[in-house]
């Protein structure tokens, strides 16, 4: 099967603070490549007016036909308003500051803007082609990459990922979920445990080129915003717009791939005939419908998918397709407002479930839980869900990783533990030197 090769972006990443590669090597997909920044807006911490200041910045580039790309970080939801009767803009559902101190949110108007259409192996100029650097741009996606499997070369502080919760602790905080939805105060809820390491801030780009080969996730990114970072191998979509059709795709349900085709397939099948996996997808897909109800055409949300098995490297994922027909003066931040923070990462109900993560967590989550993406000239979009993903300070060194899982009334404490470890895997064979 056909697929894009990664670029090796080193020397870009070298040469331009901001850079963004919103990537899928399938060729179904659709893989976008941003460099430089005309205009930007930057939120360090959620803040009145700044769901309105980045709908503003994304319609008035629309409106001139011009893309933009960023980040918009989980920590966001505290000025969405989402008590009834409260003040639209009042910080809400409030943890302590991410420790890796990421700004909440970035977006950018790129000066060079490459896409790779579906179908296509090479990109199209969409923006940009007579800047003096471009010709410098484009021969880098020919050239070849530094081999992602070998161990880096770079010398500096190289740490590996450690947990910052021992199993113990772990255990502690799940109990404290299961009291909750014993009580009724939630029916499901994602509990995330921080992970911490260090790297040099020149080994950015080759840890993203090591963590995308080891996954290969559809929804992959490297965005770069000076010494900010995120190396995502998400294989999660959170919005999805297309005209005036909305999808998104949740996944609830993760088990190790298997060490013959035997055990792969017998893994498989016991992911889709669990109960406790089919329950916690359900009840996403359920609050995913109620999300968009809100900004959909009545009667347009369908169930597209229910349950889909998807294969990655090392894991196998249970995916469900949720669209509607979107209702025609829905504004892109009507439509974050309606679904973010997205369920999959939240709970149910998703307000008490983001108290309680809150209260459990101890810290805000900064960019993981958020999203990457893009909108495109003609008002459409794809934003992924931050998972699977690396935080990279280049001027510390610091790399923050989080892992965690959706919890209900049948999840076990042990076994949830385990299938943190088993997502961290990857990203901590990236640190290996």
């Amino acid at each position: 099967m056909a697929v894009r090769t990664l670029p090796n972006l080193q020397p870009v990443v070298d040469a331009h603070k901001h850079v963004a590669l919103l990537w899928d090597e399938r060729l179904t997909g659709r893989a976008v490549l941003a460099v430089g920044a005309a205009k930007s807006i930057l939120v360090d911490r959620p803040q009145p007016g700044a769901w309105t200041l980045w709908d503003r910045f994304v319609t008035d580039a629309t409106a001139r036909g011009v893309w933009t790309v960023g980040w918009l970080g989980y920590d966001l939801h505290a000025c969405l308003g989402m008590t009834q009767g409260a003040d639209p803009e009042a910080p809400r559902n409030t943890a302590q500051e991410h420790p890796g101190g990421w700004p909440s949110l970035h977006w950018w108007e790129p000066e060079l803007l490459l896409e790779w259409a579906p179908g296509e192996l090479q990109p199209s100029v969409i923006r940009g082609a007579a800047l003096p650097w471009t010709r410098d741009v484009l021969a880098c996606l020919d050239a070849p990459s530094s081999d992602p499997r070998n161990p880096s070369a770079l010398e500096g502080d190289w740490q590996p990922l450690t947990s910052g919760w021992d199993r113990e602790t772990y255990l502690d905080k799940f109990d404290a979920v299961q009291a909750a939805l014993k009580r009724g105060d939630i029916y499901e809820m994602n509990l995330c445990m921080p992970w911490q390491g260090q790297a040099p801030g020149q080994a950015s780009w080759p840890l993203f080129e090591r963590l995308a080969a080891a996954t290969k996730a559809p929804h992959s990114a490297y965005i770069q915003a000076g010494d900010h970072r995120v190396l995502c191998a998400s294989p999660e979509r959170f919005l999805e717009k297309r005209g005036d059709t909305l999808r998104s795709q949740p996944i609830k349900g993760t088990v190790r791939r298997g060490a013959t085709p035997e055990e792969d397939d017998a893994l498989k099948l016991g992911l889709l005939e669990s109960e406790k996996e089919c329950a916690e997808n359900v009840m996403i897909v359920d609050l995913v419908r109620n999300d968009l109800s809100r900004v959909a055409i009545p009667k347009s949300v369908t169930v597209n998918e229910l349950f889909g098995l998807h294969t990655f490297s090392t894991v196998h994922q249970m995916i469900s397709t949720i669209s509607c027909q979107l209702q025609p003066e829905a504004t892109a931040e009507d439509v974050l407002r309606a679904t973010f923070p997205m369920g999959s990462m939240t709970g149910a109900p998703k307000l008490s479930a983001m108290n309680l993560i809150a209260s459990l967590e101890g810290h805000g989550r900064g960019v993981y839980s958020g999203t990457i993406g893009y909108v495109n000239a003609q008002g459409d979009w794809d934003m992924n869900v931050v998972i699977r993903s690396l935080m990279h300070r280049a001027e510390s060194g610091r790399v923050d990783a989080t892992v965690g899982g959706a919890l209900t009334l049948l999840a076990n404490g042990d076994d949830e533990y385990d299938e943190c470890l088993l997502k961290v895997a990857a990203l901590k064979i990236c640190l290996e030197r």
